[in-house]
């Protein structure tokens, strides 16, 4: 059952990243679709990833060591979301750290997490530029 949901996860997650780099992104800048479709964009990798750390230890893979053990599926969890959010925004390790198969699954998450904001903002100077020379 847990391998079923992280094939899911990471099915929805690839879909969504998919879905952020095919978008049309509106010329403003400051723009609440452009917010919006980003903040939804981290929030699916936020979840899938702490997802796939979750089911991973459930299943019995060593994918993060804290300093504290999980009491419950939540608390399990809640350590997970902490963990992706600190691997996505580029916070750094602290009291959590990857191990094993962690190791790059992290990586990826670290770099998901420098390449998005970089997407967005070359993909808004490109189509400012292409309505800046049509224009």
């Amino acid at each position: 059952m847990g391998w079923g949901i992280l094939i899911s996860v990471i099915i929805i997650t690839v879909y969504a990243i998919k879905r952020l780099l095919t978008t049309v992104w509106e010329g403003h800048v400051f723009s609440l679709r452009n917010f919006l479709l980003l903040t939804v964009t981290y929030a699916v990798l936020l979840t899938g990833f702490a997802t796939i750390y979750t089911v991973l230890t459930f299943e019995g893979v060593h994918v993060m060591a804290a300093d504290e053990e999980p009491r419950s599926f939540w608390d399990l969890f809640g350590t997970s979301i902490y963990f992706s959010a600190m691997m996505l925004f580029s916070v750094g390790n602290g009291e959590i750290v990857p191990v094993g198969w962690g190791r790059w699954i992290s990586i990826l998450a670290a770099f998901l997490g420098h390449a998005l904001p970089v997407t967005v903002v070359w993909t808004l100077m490109f189509n400012r530029k292409e309505k800046i020379h049509k224009g």
